[in-house]
């Protein structure tokens, strides 16, 4: 419902209003090749269809490889945007300049703001604003169990080349976040159907409808 997109107390006869100049755009599956891996059974798949980890193929801090480095994991490309998934999103971002940017992922429960290539979080006024709403929406939605910080400090290890850090800094996009929507943390290394799906009904209405009201 859209009256959802704009807070509370907003009735839905006011949504045109509040909504006219505001313009969303959804890529619902950036990985198609990848996408297709998995539903034919390579559940961890998470590369395209060249072998290239697309949210370590964008420009900022591109190539930088921690000593934990697997090539297998988080292979980067041959150069920044060389992947036609990664070089759409950069087009698409330069033609139509985004005011924000969510980047939806599953893995654990999170919303994260830049820095994933370091442990810090930037210290511009934007960049800064963005905890405390992350914190709100972390207690309306994700009942307090979402991890919220940069990413680089939060998940554990540094990302380097991502589509977050990407957006922030080369592009100027001001409220550029990811958001890790799903993930069992018990689940085994190899259980990646655990690892990113609800595994009952109820679990996938619980999760669904808590994200949905976002």
């Amino acid at each position: 419902r859209l009256e959802r997109l704009c807070g509370d107390g907003v009735s839905a006869e006011a949504v045109p209003e509040h909504l006219r100049d505001v313009t969303f755009k959804l890529i619902p599956l950036e990985n198609v090749n990848g996408r297709r891996k998995v539903e034919k059974g390579d559940l961890c798949e998470r590369k395209n269809g060249r072998g290239v980890d697309t949210n370590r193929n964008f420009k900022v801090h591109w190539g930088f490889k921690e000593k934990d480095y697997d090539p297998a994991e988080e292979f980067p490309g041959a150069e920044p945007l060389s992947e036609p998934e990664a070089w759409l999103i950069d087009a698409m971002a330069r033609r139509w300049r985004p005011h924000a940017w969510v980047n939806v992922h599953s893995g654990m429960e999170a919303m994260f703001v830049p820095y994933d290539h370091r442990a810090t979080i930037t210290t511009t006024s934007v960049g800064t604003a963005m905890p405390p709403v992350l914190k709100e929406l972390n207690r309306r939605h994700c009942r307090g169990k979402c991890a919220v910080g940069s990413g680089g400090k939060e998940v554990g290890y540094l990302a380097h080349g991502t589509a977050s850090d990407h957006m922030f800094e080369e592009l100027g996009v001001p409220f550029s976040t990811t958001w890790e929507i799903y993930g069992d943390l018990r689940a085994r290394n190899d259980d990646c159907f655990r690892m990113f799906n609800p595994l009952t009904r109820e679990m996938l209405d619980d999760f669904a409808t808590r994200w949905a009201d976002m």
